[in-house]
């Protein structure tokens, strides 16, 4: 009996350092991850300074994958390039375009992101509030800011989200997964009038 439990007490603590070096590896490829994506902002953001006199759009790729702007969301301190299409292969990497039309254009421009717990992509999501600001960079190097105006919890087959409140505003819709991906986190921006 007693070779038994020194052989249960033996696996149980081999899972346990198996289960830790699994946390571990994904813990460090979640941040090398997000380290190389703001790496791949902060040389777009270099681009944007060479050629400042001008209306050249940038050009950058990451992983494969076309940038199409920048996320900036102050107050959880994260900025992401924001990739041209939604796949899981994309969101390991960085907040992906989920759907809509251009960054910062007419409409609602909807952005998913993974809901990583060292807070990386949209891991800190959770924390925001209404009146919270989201900006959006396109490739020209302009810059939108846009106020969250609602947040809420959906299923995760239910598409409305996808529709703008005003169809003649800019609006910004971010998705992410909450209650272990059983439903999405839904944070709604519309841009913020100058006067």
């Amino acid at each position: 009996m007693k070779k038994f439990i020194n052989i249960f007490i033996i696996l149980l603590v081999l899972a346990a350092i198996i289960v830790l070096g699994v946390i571990i590896y994904r813990y460090s490829q979640y941040q090398a991850n997000s380290n190389a994506a703001i790496e791949v902002v902060a040389q777009i953001e270099k681009e944007f300074e060479e050629i400042s006199e001008t209306d050249q759009k940038v050009e950058a790729e990451y992983k494969g994958y076309k940038v199409v702007g920048i996320i900036e969301i102050p107050k959880i301190n994260i900025k992401y390039p924001i990739l041209n299409q939604t796949n899981d292969d994309a969101m390991q990497y960085s907040i992906t375009k989920f759907s809509g039309g251009d960054v910062n254009s007419i409409g609602n421009f909807v952005v998913a992101g993974h809901n990583y717990l060292d807070g990386s992509m949209f891991g800190k999501v959770k924390q925001l509030e209404i009146g919270d600001e989201i900006k959006l960079t396109d490739l020209y190097n302009n810059t939108i800011t846009y106020e969250i105006f609602d947040i809420y919890s959906v299923d995760p087959n239910d598409t409305s989200i996808l529709e703008g409140v005003d169809e003649n505003s800019q609006e910004v819709t971010l998705i992410t997964c909450t209650k272990g991906h059983v439903e999405r986190l839904i944070t709604k921006a519309r841009e913020i009038k100058t006067k």
